[in-house]
């Protein structure tokens, strides 16, 4: 760890571009915005905490061969993990999945199947990570590309499980969870009213309930693919309450947007033609962004969301 953040290198000096200085590219904010991870040198993953400027390294490039640019990387949504490809037991170029500590440390493997992988990304409120891969499609030759399909690798046993769950099975498992007591008494309710510090309890709760489980043992075993059929895949995203899974595959010519159900494992058309990027707000609302800028609306309504821009 290093007790000073140094300084950014100047790209130009003298009209000149000085490549001799340390590169640190692809940030990314923490989610409560307090830190800011980077890659150094295109191989190294560091974190900066913006207010002691002090830089702690996650990982140290030797799991990183490549030199072109750099790796897939997402913070957890409490902070204190990152997921990342990397490159196991020294098989560049194909890229595995794993969990590191954002203090750095081991890096704890997701993925060991000896195929690309990729775009690893948190859903579900933290309780599962979605990952590419191109392990059951058609594969790379002479540099053609290869087929891919949508993952999804569950951090616990109990995420897993619930997801297994038929549609009629996990409708009772619903209504029994809502009939449920509550585990507070009503002398703890009268307490909490009374407590001077009611809003820092109810924030410690509240940050409490968001830190993360994870089972390390045994996460292969939690690993399912979602989509029905490999096929060139764009971006992909799992919505919040994790029953559907929206992403762009081309089938024959361009790449579509399409939905499954995976509940009941029902996939349809949303939109033809176009690709982007997935995201999704705090809310989690869907958004469709590329050379135009959609809203996934309920009932899977697609609109246009207009915009005026100008460049100086």
């Amino acid at each position: 760890e290093e007790s000073v953040f140094p300084e950014l290198p100047a790209l130009q000096l003298n009209g000149k571009l000085d490549f001799s200085q340390v590169e640190r590219q692809y940030p990314k904010y923490s989610p409560d915005g307090t830190k800011l991870a980077f890659i150094e040198d295109r191989i190294k993953l560091k974190v900066v905490d913006l207010k002691t400027k002090k830089v702690t390294q996650v990982t140290d490039g030797s799991k990183w061969f490549r030199q072109d640019g750099g790796f897939d990387y997402e913070w957890s949504p409490d902070g204190k993990w990152f997921v990342l490809s990397y490159i196991a037991n020294k098989r560049d170029p194909y890229t595995d999945q794993g969990i590191v500590s954002a203090e750095g440390g081991e890096i704890h493997p997701i993925t060991q199947s000896g195929y690309m992988s990729g775009r690893p990304r948190w859903v579900m409120d933290g309780k599962a990570i979605m990952f590419e891969s191109e392990r059951y499609g058609m594969r790379s030759h002479a540099s053609w590309g290869s087929q891919e399909d949508v993952f999804l690798a569950f951090l616990t046993q109990d995420a897993y499980d619930r997801y297994r769950l038929s549609p009629e099975d996990y409708a009772l498992l619903k209504e029994l969870e809502k009939a449920k007591p509550e585990k507070k008494d009503d002398a703890d309710k009268k307490a909490d009213k009374k407590s001077k510090n009611k809003k820092d309890d109810k924030k410690a709760d509240a940050d409490s309930v968001k830190t993360l489980k994870i089972e390390f043992e045994g996460i292969e075993d939690r690993i399912v693919r979602l989509t029905p059929n490999s096929s060139r895949l764009g971006d992909a995203i799992v919505s919040k309450d994790g029953e559907s899974l929206y992403y762009f595959a081309a089938f024959e010519g361009a790449p579509d947007l399409w939905k499954m159900d995976l509940r009941k494992h029902e996939t349809k058309l949303l939109s033809k033609g176009g690709s982007g990027v997935l995201q999704m707000d705090k809310d989690g609302n869907l958004y469709s962004l590329g050379s135009s800028m959609k809203k996934i609306e309920k009932g899977d309504k697609m609109t246009t969301i207009a915009y005026d821009a100008q460049m100086k």
